[in-house]
């Protein structure tokens, strides 16, 4: 799965990882980083995984990329279940719009970084 092995995916989980293990395990804290780390790097490993599913289990190929379309939608959908619904339902939720802003940047950096058509597929 050459998407879930590419540099972009694979320091976007780490740092996601990172972060949860020092901010909930460790308790150590950095301000900006615990508002909007995770809302950055959220889409890009959403959509990595939504892209190895249908480069894999729906077999379109390893060729195949997410459009423009499909990422926004899914970014749409995240930002509008993760700010408006959640908050409805739990006051452990709240409505940052910065964190809308972090989830588009997110998914900027997966359509530039991460959904490309390998070299060898482009020929």
């Amino acid at each position: 799965m050459k998407v879930l092995t590419s540099p972009g995916f694979i320091i976007c989980a780490l740092l996601f990882v990172v972060h949860q293990i020092l901010q909930k395990g460790l308790d150590i804290t950095f301000p900006l980083a615990d508002r909007y780390l995770d809302n950055l790097l959220t889409m890009p490993i959403i959509l990595s995984l939504l892209l190895a599913e249908r480069q894999y289990l729906f077999k379109r190929g390893k060729a195949y990329c997410l459009s423009a379309l499909d990422v926004v939608v899914a970014t749409v959908f995240i930002a509008l279940i993760s700010e408006i619904i959640f908050p409805l339902f739990s006051e452990d939720f709240t409505t940052d719009w910065w964190d809308v802003v972090f989830l588009g940047l997110g998914s900027l950096l997966f359509y530039v970084t991460i959904n490309k058509i390998p070299e060898k597929e482009k020929a």
